[in-house]
């Protein structure tokens, strides 16, 4: 009698057991499907709204192409309304990137305006110090090519005098990842909340 109510007893946990997991796999299913909806829907609105005249077009051009986008901000919303991942990161993640563990390898360092200018080796292979998104690319007289890479905790890091640059506007980089090569000098700037930070504790 036993044996069958313990047999009983362990069916009745496994089936428990397949339920729970069945459960579980449905509401993953379902986050994912909320997740990619919105993102749907954020493409076709924006979609509809540069349709709708030229001004929108310009607009629209100048808020997301022309400015920086603040990566901390939609990361801490997402996080708060729809869970840990990062959908630029988990959706589009390319996992054949090369990274590097290795430190940025200076002679010299210098402050030079409300960031550092580094002495490096001759084609240096200029690596991501943070993991984040490409916020803002430009290139001006005075430092050439210029990236800069916002994490989720809103550190902004801009990386100057790039000779070739690897990335491109709102690509994820993972810390340690390839950004471009560099010549002799490197100038970067650290700020967070609109305050330019020391290097010591990045380098």
């Amino acid at each position: 009698m036993n044996n069958h109510f313990d047999l009983y007893e362990k069916k009745f946990k496994n089936k428990i057991d397949e339920n729970k997991k069945e459960i579980k796999l449905s509401s993953f299913l379902f986050k994912i499907f909320i997740k990619t909806l919105i993102v749907v829907v954020i493409f076709l609105g924006s979609l509809i709204y540069i349709r709708q005249s030229d001004d929108n077009k310009t607009r629209f051009k100048n808020i997301v192409y022309n400015n920086s986008l603040s990566f901390a901000k939609i990361y801490s919303i997402y996080n708060k309304y729809l869970g840990d991942a990062i959908p630029f990161k988990n959706i589009f993640k390319d996992n054949t990137k090369i990274v590097s563990s290795d430190k940025i390898a200076y002679s010299n360092i210098e402050k030079e305006k409300n960031g550092y200018m580094l002495t490096v080796s001759n084609e240096f292979m200029l690596t991501s110090l943070k993991s984040g998104i490409v916020v803002e690319q430009k290139k001006n007289e005075t430092y050439g090519n210029i990236i800069k890479i916002q994490d989720k905790e809103g550190l902004n890091i801009t990386y100057g005098l790039l000779d070739e640059v690897e990335v491109k506007l709102y690509d994820y980089v993972e810390k340690g990842e390839l950004l471009g090569k560099i010549n002799e000098k490197l100038y970067l700037i650290f700020e967070k909340d609109g305050k330019y930070l020391s290097y010591e504790e990045y380098l």
